[in-house]
C-alpha cells in the first residue's frame, strides 16, 4: 500500500483507503438522499400540473410533452449515468449534475413565459441527477450489511419526493407553478458539502465503452418511446439497434456488457423476476383514481389526499425493508412481497364497492409488496456481480424497470377499453355498475400476474440463492440452506473494490 501526498489531496490505495472513502461515503448520504429529493419532486408535480402549464402558456396541445419527454430522458439517462460509474468518479457525476440542474431550473424560472423553454428546462432537469447514480455508489462502496439497508432507503427517498410532489402540485392554486421550477436550484446549496465528502473513486480498470453504451441507451430509448407514442418504426429501430448489439457482444473486442456478465445466471434470474413482479407498477395507482372517480364519484383532490396515505405507508415499508433482510432472507422476503400484491389485488377486485378506505388499505397490501421486492432485487443483483460492473448491473436493472412497467401501462390501457370486461364481474361482491365490473375484472387479471411473478420467483430460486450465498459469503453470514458458498472467483468481497479503486 502506498500514499502520495499533494497540494490538494492525499491519495490512499488499498484496502485501509477504501474504508477511509466508505465512511466519506456514508457521511454524505444524508445530502445525497435531499438532491436526489430535490429533483423528484419536480419531475412528480408536473406530472399534475402540466396540463395547467399548457393552458397557461396557451399551448394546451403540447403540454402532454411536459411529461413524456423527461420521461423518455430518464430512462435513457439513468443507464448512460450508472454505466459511467463503473469507468469515472461519482463525484464528477454528481458535481456536473447539480451544476446543470441548478442551471437549467434558474433558466425554466427566468423563462417561464415560453413553453418551449419551459420544455427545454425540464429535460434538462432529468438529465441532471438521478438517484440511480446514488443507488450504485450504495451498492459498489458499503458492506452488504449497509448496502441492503441503504437501499431500501433510497426507495423510501422516491416515495418521499413522491408525496412531496403530489402535495406541492396540488396547491397550485397557491403556488405558481414556475416556482416549482426553481425548487432544485436548492440543490446548489448542497454542492460544497458534497465536494467535501463524496471521495474520488477512479477506477483502474477497462475503458470506457462508448460506443456499446450508445447504442444500448438509443435501444432502450426506441422502446420507452413506442409505449408513448406507438409508432412502428420505433419496433423497428429497437429490433435492430439489440440485434446489433447483440452482435458487438458477440464479437466486439471490449463491450461494457461481456459475455460473461450477459451469461450471469444469477444476474439475469433476478432481471427476469424484476421485469415480471414491476410489470403493473404503473397501472396500480390510476386503477385506484378510476374508481374513486368513477365508481365513488369522488374528485381527484380527494382521491389523491388517501393516495398520500398509500406513499406514506410505503415510505415506511421502504425503511424498514433491510432490516427485514437480515430477519427473514433476501429470497423469502421477495416471496413474501408478492404474496402482499397478490393478496391486495384479490381483495380489491372482491370488496371494491365495501368503502374507499379499505379500498386504500388494499392498495396499501399491494404497494407493501412492491416496496418490499425493491431492496432484495437490487440487493441480489449487485452482489451477484463484481464490484466494477455494479454500475452497468444497476443501468440494466433501472432500464427494465422503466421498460417493465410501461408495457404494463399500455396493457392496463388496452384493458380498460375493453367493454366486454364490463359486462359482467367474473367475482365480487355487491358490484353494481359497468365501472365496477371492469376495473373488478381488471384487478384480477393483474393478481394473475403478481401469481405469476410468484411462480417466477420460485422458479428462479436457485440463481437468487446463489446471489445471496456471495452476498452472504462478503457479509460473513450463513449461506440460504442447500447453497453451497460462493468461490473466492465469484465474490464481489470488499479487497476486489480496494483492488480495483483509487480513493482520494
Amino acid at each position: 500500500m502506498s500514499s502520495q501526498p499533494t497540494d490538494t489531496k492525499t491519495t490512499v490505495q488499498g484496502e485501509d483507503g477504501f474504508e477511509r472513502g466508505r465512511r466519506r461515503v456514508k457521511i454524505a448520504l444524508p445530502a445525497l438522499f435531499l438532491l436526489t429529493t430535490l429533483g423528484h419532486v419536480v419531475f412528480q408535480s408536473f406530472n399534475l400540473v402540466y396540463q395547467n402549464v399548457g393552458a397557461d402558456l396557451h399551448m394546451a396541445a403540447a403540454a402532454p410533452l411536459l411529461v413524456s419527454l423527461p420521461g423518455v430522458a430518464l430512462a435513457a439517462i439513468c443507464m448512460l449515468y450508472d454505466t459511467l460509474c463503473d469507468y469515472v468518479s461519482p463525484r464528477a457525476i454528481i458535481v456536473w449534475g447539480v451544476c446543470l440542474l441548478t442551471a437549467s431550473s434558474i433558466f425554466g424560472f427566468v423563462c417561464s413565459n415560453n413553453f418551449w423553454c419551459v420544455l427545454v428546462a425540464r429535460i434538462l432537469q432529468t438529465l441532471a441527477v438521478h438517484a440511480s447514480v446514488i443507488l450504485v455508489i450504495v451498492v459498489k462502496y458499503l458492506s452488504p450489511k449497509e448496502k441492503a439497508l441503504y437501499i431500501g432507503i433510497n426507495n423510501a427517498i422516491y416515495y418521499v419526493s413522491v408525496a412531496l410532489g403530489m402535495l406541492f402540485g396540488g396547491m397550485i392554486s397557491f403556488i405558481p407553478w414556475k416556482f416549482l421550477l426553481l425548487l432544485p436550484s436548492l440543490s446548489v446549496l448542497l454542492l460544497p458539502f458534497l465536494v467535501k465528502n463524496v471521495p474520488v473513486l477512479r477506477n483502474k480498470g477497462d475503458q470506457f465503452d462508448a460506443f456499446g453504451v450508445a447504442v444500448f441507451v438509443a435501444a432502450a430509448a426506441a422502446l420507452t418511446i413506442y409505449f408513448t407514442y406507438s409508432a412502428w418504426w420505433l419496433v423497428l429501430a429497437f429490433v435492430v439497434l439489440m440485434a446489433a448489439f447483440g452482435f458487438y457482444v458477440r464479437y466486439g473486442k471490449n463491450p461494457f456488457l461481456s459475455r460473461k456478465f450477459v451469461h450471469n445466471g444469477a444476474y439475469m434470474g433476478i432481471m427476469v423476476t424484476l421485469f415480471v413482479a414491476f410489470f403493473f407498477q404503473y397501472a396500480a395507482i390510476p386503477i385506484y383514481k378510476v374508481i374513486g372517480k368513477h365508481v365513488y364519484h369522488m374528485s381527484l383532490q380527494d382521491v389523491s389526499l388517501y393516495l398520500m396515505v398509500v406513499y406514506i405507508a410505503c415510505i415506511v415499508i421502504s425503511w424498514v425493508s433491510g432490516p427485514l433482510i437480515q430477519k427473514l432472507g433476501r429470497y423469502r422476503l421477495m416471496v413474501w412481497s408478492v404474496v402482499l400484491m397478490i393478496v391486495g389485488f384479490a381483495l380489491s377486485a372482491l370488496f371494491l364497492r365495501s368503502s374507499f378506505w379499505l379500498l386504500t388499505v388494499f392498495a396499501i397490501v399491494y404497494e407493501a409488496g412492491l416496496a418490499l421486492i425493491y431492496t432484495p432485487i437490487y440487493d441480489l443483483a449487485s452482489g451477484s456481480l463484481l464490484v466494477k460492473e455494479r454500475g452497468r448491473g444497476i443501468g440494466v436493472a433501472h432500464v427494465m424497470m422503466n421498460t417493465s412497467p410501461a408495457m404494463g401501462i399500455a396493457f392496463y390501457g388496452y384493458l380498460m377499453d375493453r367493454k366486454d370486461l364490463a359486462e359482467r364481474a367474473w367475482l365480487g361482491v355487491a358490484l353494481e355498475g359497468k365501472k365496477a365490473f371492469l376495473t373488478s375484472n381488471v384487478f384480477w387479471i393483474m393478481c394473475l400476474a403478481a401469481a405469476i411473478a410468484l411462480v417466477v420467483v420460485v422458479a428462479m430460486r436457485r440463481p437468487i440463492a446463489k446471489a445471496e450465498a456471495r452476498n452472504a459469503k462478503v457479509d460473513g453470514s450463513e449461506a440460504p440452506a442447500g447453497v453451497a458458498a460462493a468461490d473466492d472467483s465469484s465474490s464481489a468481497s470488499d479487497a476486489e473494490a480496494a483492488e480495483n479503486f483509487a480513493i482520494e
